[in-house]
């Protein structure tokens, strides 16, 4: 494995949140003309909160396997615990007990932790929020956004110009997932990694679909950031979709974020 950038992280930390960084409170624009689900561009407050510079890894994700978490209807919401009893379309996911693709994932410890649904990251939230006792949670989509462009209204992490070699999208040709951290162009003004490339990221904000977007009735999620699946276009600091909360990818993973009172 190629030796990591050092970023600040334990990597061998148990029931881990990694290295966060807190974002200060402000006034914030938010959203673009440029799809119709960025619009309208607002201007938002967003309270102070902390976020993790880097989405969830294998490694933090396999503590909270090895806990017997997956199983303890404590850290399930009431339809979390019915989607991994198996009472909720799965969508051809066959084993709910572990994320998809489990067997292949736990041998590459530094990469993002990937197909997970909605429901499987709010339970390891719900689980570390009480491990460490901190307020734990996804990033609501206003918090996401301000982390990744700052202070002002960048369409990338870094600045203004898409740098194909900054971050891991369709444009570098890798057609995988990465360890967190390694494309270190794909920094935030703040010091948050990969919000730009690798995986996109569940956020706990619900999406309300466009008038011509067709769901499955299920609740929706709305999805931020660009993956190695993802073009530019996608990979820019406003652009938004939406999933049901059951849905998994391969792309799809998430970060944390904790709530300042």
């Amino acid at each position: 494995m190629d030796k990591l950038p050092d970023l600040g992280i334990d990597y061998t930390a148990r029931a881990s949140i990694g290295l966060t960084k807190r974002i200060p409170s402000a006034y914030v624009r938010l959203g673009s003309k440029f799809h119709p689900r960025e619009q309208p561009a607002r201007q938002v407050m967003v309270p102070e909160f902390m976020i993790a510079h880097v989405p969830v890894m294998v490694s933090q994700y396999q503590v909270f396997m090895q806990s017997g978490g997956p199983d303890e209807r404590e850290w399930w919401s009431e339809q979390g615990w019915a989607w991994r009893q198996g009472e909720i379309d799965g969508w051809g996911r066959s084993k709910r007990s572990h994320p998809d693709g489990w067997n292949k994932q736990k041998h590459h410890a530094h990469h993002p932790v990937t197909g997970v649904t909605w429901y499987e990251a709010e339970a390891y939230c719900n689980w570390i929020r009480a491990t460490k006792a901190v307020a734990a949670r996804l990033p609501r989509e206003e918090e996401w956004e301000r982390a990744a462009r700052g202070e002002d209204t960048r369409p990338f992490p870094w600045g203004e110009e898409f740098q194909a070699t900054y971050t891991n999208t369709l444009e570098t040709d890798q057609n995988r997932v990465v360890d967190v951290g390694k494309m270190t162009g794909d920094q935030s003004p703040f010091g948050i990694y990969d919000m730009a490339g690798n995986v996109q990221e569940w956020t706990l904000s619900p999406y309300a679909p466009l008038p011509d977007e067709a769901f499955p009735n299920a609740p929706l999620y709305a999805v931020r950031g660009g993956s190695y699946n993802d073009t530019a276009f996608g990979a820019r600091t406003t652009y938004r979709r939406g999933y049901p909360a059951g849905y998994f990818y391969p792309f799809l993973g998430f970060r944390i974020a904790i709530g300042i009172k």
